[in-house]
């Protein structure tokens, strides 16, 4: 990724209200900085324009890599992983009964899930611990 303007920087961290816009991790509860991430790759003519640039955490970011689709293993068919630009996140997730894992509703969010690793073991260990302390999940308003 070519070198983003501070402030493009700052505007998408406000914008995605400085948590990962597929597992709202916030960035006051990790150690390490939340990247500012393509959602259509570069490598797939992506560009470094405001509209496809969003907030991610390290482990959504690695884990999407350059993906745009995956499959829904509900009804098997290849689908866009969720854009948290232009889709709202509670529409296509939602959180299990004790809030330490993401549940997919739709396609999208099906896919995303599994696309994402959304629910490793690693991420339900700590969003456990968050979760005992308050801090997560994070209120959702809007996106």
């Amino acid at each position: 990724m070519s070198r983003l303007p501070d402030e493009l920087k700052n505007k998408i961290r406000r914008a995605a209200h400085n948590r990962c816009g597929y597992c709202l991790t916030p960035q006051k509860i990790v150690s390490m900085p939340l990247e500012i991430e393509h959602l259509r790759p570069t490598a797939e003519d992506g560009t470094d324009e405001e509209e496809n640039l969003w907030l991610a955490c390290r482990n959504c970011n690695g884990f999407k890599h350059a993906k745009t689709h995956y499959v829904d293993p509900q009804t098997n068919v290849k689908t866009a992983i969720f854009n948290p630009r232009k889709q709202i996140w509670n529409e296509h997730f939602e959180f299990s009964e004790d809030e330490t894992e993401i549940i997919g509703k739709t396609a999208c969010g099906r896919a995303t899930v599994i696309a994402l690793r959304l629910n490793f073991e690693q991420a339900v260990s700590a969003r456990k611990i968050w979760v005992s302390v308050g801090w997560y999940p994070p209120i959702i308003q809007g996106r």
